[in-house]
């Protein structure tokens, strides 16, 4: 099976790649710049892949520049969808998007029937992103992807659980942070690439999923999970700076479509996924 994967060289594409690969398939990294719309349809022309995950994007939430939100999630993503249409109606294509398009006014455990709200620019752009996927439906057959909060190995520092691990691993005496009392779904980078690399070869099944764990977390329980493992205790001191308005007490994601679609999938737990980051 050849497989060509956007965002190939980034944090979950390293790993999604190497978990291809393991499978057996033929794996191809999309070179281009999927702003270019000439070279990717180029490169699509010549690849011709029997399935597509397309991982490429700007995906850090705080970032201060708009602009590339819409281009490269939404405009990138138009550019792909066209040159497959045209040069690989056949193939599968796996679009990754975010849980970030719920928003954060609705708590709980969101299934993939929860109303999107995105409530910043980078959600904006991934909830743009899929309603303009609708304009190829007719053409291409896709399934879209929601991940909620995953990390591991190679994450960088400005996101929550690689702060805490940074911490930790340098023994510092203190760590500010913001809200730590409301409970998150967080998931590992290994568990998602799988379910990635599972829905892709199978036949479409779901026209949208949600990939998580069903589980919630507080930030106080992750410090304290870090501690037993480290043996080192750490001041919390908080940040209102940090902190978002009106934020809800429990937002998780509802995993039962995933489980139903992939029944041997079983996602790391999240100490196991701590113990990795802080051993390495």
């Amino acid at each position: 099976m050849r497989v060509l994967v956007t965002g190939a060289d980034g944090f979950t594409g390293t790993y999604l790649v190497a978990e291809l690969q393991s499978r057996g398939c033929e794996v191809f990294a999309l070179s281009s710049d999927i702003t270019d719309g000439a070279a990717v349809d180029s490169e699509i022309a010549q690849a011709v892949p029997d399935r597509v995950i397309h991982l490429a994007a700007i995906a850090f939430v705080g970032s201060n520049a708009v602009d590339p939100f819409y281009q490269v999630n939404q405009l990138g993503t138009y550019h792909l969808l066209d040159a497959l249409a045209r040069h690989a109606p056949h193939a599968h294509v796996l679009i990754a998007s975010s849980a970030n398009i719920y928003g954060n006014s609705t708590g709980g455990y969101l299934d993939e029937h929860t109303p999107p709200n995105p409530a910043n620019h980078y959600a904006v752009s991934k909830w743009a992103m899929e309603v303009g996927a609708g304009m190829w439906a007719d053409r291409l057959q896709m399934t879209i992807v929601r991940p909620f909060n995953y990390t591991g190995v190679g994450q960088e520092e400005q996101y929550l659980i690689p702060k805490i691990v940074a911490h930790f691993r340098r023994r510092d005496p203190v760590i500010t942070l913001g809200n730590i009392d409301v409970s998150r779904d967080f998931g590992d980078v290994r568990s998602v690439v799988a379910a990635y690399a599972g829905l892709s070869a199978a036949p479409p099944m779901a026209p949208v999923v949600n990939v998580c764990t069903g589980k919630v977390w507080n930030i106080r329980q992750i410090i304290a999970m870090a501690s037993r493992i480290t043996g080192h205790n750490i001041e919390i001191a908080t940040n209102p700076a940090f902190m978002r308005t009106n934020e809800v007490e429990i937002l998780a994601g509802d995993a039962s479509l995933l489980q139903s679609l992939l029944p041997d999938w079983r996602p790391h737990s999240l100490e196991d996924t701590l113990e990795w980051m802080l051993r390495v």
